[in-house]
């Protein structure tokens, strides 16, 4: 369920390779979607929480993007 759901917020953050992600399945990209699902609902947790740790939002909005430059490198390599 993870990776659908990976997959999907994906191609809303990433719409010029929303044909890509949907036709493409491998291994290697599910964990990625996996991965991306779990850090933007930390992501999203970390916003969400009173008081705010800064220190951890950031850091998983630079995980989000590099798992999201990740997954452009893979696209455009295929």
């Amino acid at each position: 369920m993870g990776r659908e759901r990976g997959r999907r917020k994906l191609m809303l953050r990433l719409p010029d390779f929303r044909r890509v992600l949907a036709d493409q399945a491998s291994e290697t990209l599910d964990e990625i979607f996996e991965a991306y699902d779990l850090a933007a609902d930390a992501l999203d947790r970390f916003r969400r929480q009173s008081p705010r740790e800064e220190v951890l939002i950031k850091e998983y909005e630079q995980l989000c993007r590099e798992i999201e430059q990740e997954v452009i490198i893979y696209c455009t390599d295929r």
